[in-house]
Formats: C-alpha cells, sequence, structure tokens
C-alpha cells in the first residue's frame, strides 16, 4: 500500500509540474526538459506561480511559514545583537531592512532569469526536430546552489541573458555547465565580458554531438603572443586578461589539427566548424597536398569553451576576411555547409 501510495504522489507531481511548465513556456516541451524546469523553478522562482493542484498545497505552505519563521528570527536576533551590543535599536531595524532589500532584489534578479530562461528554452525545443532521453539525470542540486548565488547578484540585461541560456541549456542537457564555468561567468566584470564577447567574434569551433573539442582564434601565420592578434582588436593585454580570468589557456600558441574539416562534392565533411553563426569546410585546391592540417592560436579553456554557447557577438567582418585570406595562401578554400551535409 505505501509503494501504491507513493506511486501516486509522483503521478500528481509530474503532471501538476507539466501543467505549470506549460503555462510559463506557453507551449509542449519533451517531459525530462519540465521535470528539470520544474526543479529550477521550484528553487530559483517565486514567481513560478502558485501550485495549482490542492495536494501541493501544503507545500508552497510550508514555504511561507518557513519564510516567515526565518523573518522573526531575523528580527529577534536584530533586537537581541542591538541590546548586547547597546546598539540604537533604529540602527538594528535599518540592517534588517537594508538585508531584506538585497534578499528581494536578489529574488527580482532569479525571477527575470527564470523567465527568460523559460523563453530561450520555448525557442530552442521547438526549432530543430530532437529527441530527448526518458531516463535523462535531473539536473543537480549543487548546481543550481551555485546558480542561485551566482545569478542573484546579475542585474544588467546582459549578464542575467547569459546566465538565463546557461540555465536553459543545463535544463535541456545536465552537465552541460560545470560549476566552474558558473563562478567565472559569476565573477565576470563588464569590461571583461566585453572583451570575451569580441574575442568569441574571431572564434572558430570544432564540435561534434554537442562536445566542443577545440574553440581558437587562429593566430593567421603571426604569434598572438607578440600582439600578432592586435589590429584585430585583441592586444597581448588583452589575452592576458581572458587567461586571469580562465577563459583562454596560458599557451597562446598551442595548435590542433583540423584535417577533420576536409570535404569535397564527392566527399563530405566530417567535422565542420563553426564560425560566426555558420558550420564551414575546408577544401583542397588541386596545387595542395596537405593531409595534416594543423591551426595554431589562443585557445579556450574547458569553461571557456562552454561559455561560447551563451555568448551573442556579431562577426567580426576584418578578421573573417583575413582568415578566408589565409587559407588561400595554404591553398584551401574555406565553404560554408549545411549541417545536413556534414
Amino acid at each position: 500500500m505505501a509503494n501504491e501510495s507513493e506511486s501516486d504522489v509522483d503521478s500528481i507531481f509530474e503532471n501538476a509540474a507539466s501543467d505549470i511548465v506549460d503555462a510559463i513556456t506557453g507551449s509542449t516541451i519533451p517531459e525530462p526538459i519540465k521535470r528539470n524546469f520544474f526543479k529550477a523553478c521550484g528553487q530559483l522562482c517565486t514567481a513560478a506561480v502558485e501550485i495549482p493542484v490542492s495536494y501541493l498545497e501544503g507545500i508552497a505552505s510550508e514555504r511561507r511559514a518557513e519564510t516567515q519563521a526565518r523573518i522573526k528570527i531575523i528580527e529577534r536576533s536584530a533586537s537581541e545583537i542591538a541590546e548586547q551590543m547597546q546598539f540604537d535599536p533604529e540602527y538594528a531595524k535599518a540592517a534588517v531592512k537594508k538585508f531584506g532589500q538585497r534578499v528581494i532584489r536578489e529574488q527580482v534578479n532569479l525571477d527575470q532569469i527564470t523567465q527568460k530562461a523559460a523563453e530561450a528554452l520555448t525557442e530552442s525545443v521547438t526549432a530543430p526536430s530532437e529527441s530527448f532521453d526518458a531516463s535523462q539525470p535531473q539536473i543537480n542540486d549543487d548546481w543550481l546552489n551555485v546558480f542561485e548565488k551566482e545569478a542573484g547578484q546579475k542585474s544588467t540585461d546582459e549578464m542575467q541573458s547569459m546566465f538565463a541560456k546557461v540555465l536553459a541549456g543545463e535544463i535541456q542537457r545536465p552537465s552541460t555547465y560545470s560549476i566552474k564555468s558558473i563562478r567565472l561567468l559569476g565573477s565576470l566584470d563588464q569590461r571583461t565580458a566585453k572583451l570575451f564577447k569580441h574575442f568569441c567574434s574571431m572564434c572558430i569551433i570544432l564540435e561534434s554531438h554537442g562536445h566542443i573539442f577545440d574553440a581558437r582564434v587562429p593566430s593567421l601565420g603571426a604569434n598572438a603572443a607578440s600582439n600578432g592578434l592586435s589590429k584585430f582588436g585583441i592586444s597581448f593585454d588583452a589575452l592576458n586578461i581572458l587567461q586571469e580570468y580562465g577563459l583562454i589557456i596560458s599557451d597562446y600558441n598551442s595548435w590542433m589539427d583540423y584535417s577533420l574539416t576536409f570535404g569535397n562534392e564527392t566527399q563530405p565533411v566530417p567535422v565542420p566548424f563553426k564560425f560566426g553563426n555558420s558550420l564551414w569546410g575546408l577544401v583542397r585546391t588541386e596545387e595542395s597536398k596537405v593531409n595534416q592540417f594543423k591551426i595554431s592560436g589562443v585557445a579556450l579553456t574547458q569553461s571557456g569553451k562552454e561559455l561560447t554557447r551563451v555568448v551573442l557577438s556579431e562577426l567580426n567582418t576584418d578578421y573573417s576576411v583575413a582568415l578566408a585570406q589565409w587559407f588561400e595562401t595554404k591553398k584551401i578554400s574555406m565553404v560554408e555547409v549545411r549541417a545536413s551535409e556534414s
């Protein structure tokens, strides 16, 4: 009987979760994503709607009671501290008020980020058709705790959008973003975030089945450590800033073999690389006898690779022209491909 009761409870809970997520996103999304989205909302979002199922009303009541109890404890503690340290009671009240304002501000930030994540999820799951494993793992509690702490501090629209994309991506595929990447994103100041965005506008990315093997800015035959990329807005000092934040590796002239991106009219590109918002392959000219093709430049760290997914950056036109010209010097053409061709 106990097992049957628990099964009924789980069924009610999942049905409630589906109704709520559908209401928030305005569309029907796969069940594994619904479960993760509901779990994230339950922790992050006060505006996620009071659960419209009588069975779950007890949970909502417990949360309200728990919040009220905490407020009373804070007020009582403030009064006791004021008495023990001989502070003016008004000072303690002001401190409590300031603390409350901070909590509310952080919660507003989290609510806005969660709403943006819902919108991002709606777009991503209704675009290309993609299958989702019903046994997909749930979003990790520790991950959510760190995300809540970091995201609650972000009030600008740009940073909220980035955190929303991280949340949406993690809801769809848990473990897409590491805890280290969340903390790194939270540590970025406006200057470094802008610099990273500019760096990503010149990045080529080798990715297959959701895994990024390599992401780098090719140095185009120059030495990035000797200001070889400065004419494109990436000086040696700029590289040092990105490296200090853990976004790029310390070797500014590392290389990666991109021979997997070669293709021709009869042989599709095994693994195209992403540049800008398009996929590209490389085609050897008749004069070329290259088999292995090493591309040297400034490579991103694992966290840097993960965060390229949430950075919206316009393609650097000058660098795009220079990249195509550099390939031509190697007797290689850069050709845009469709995903189905790869």
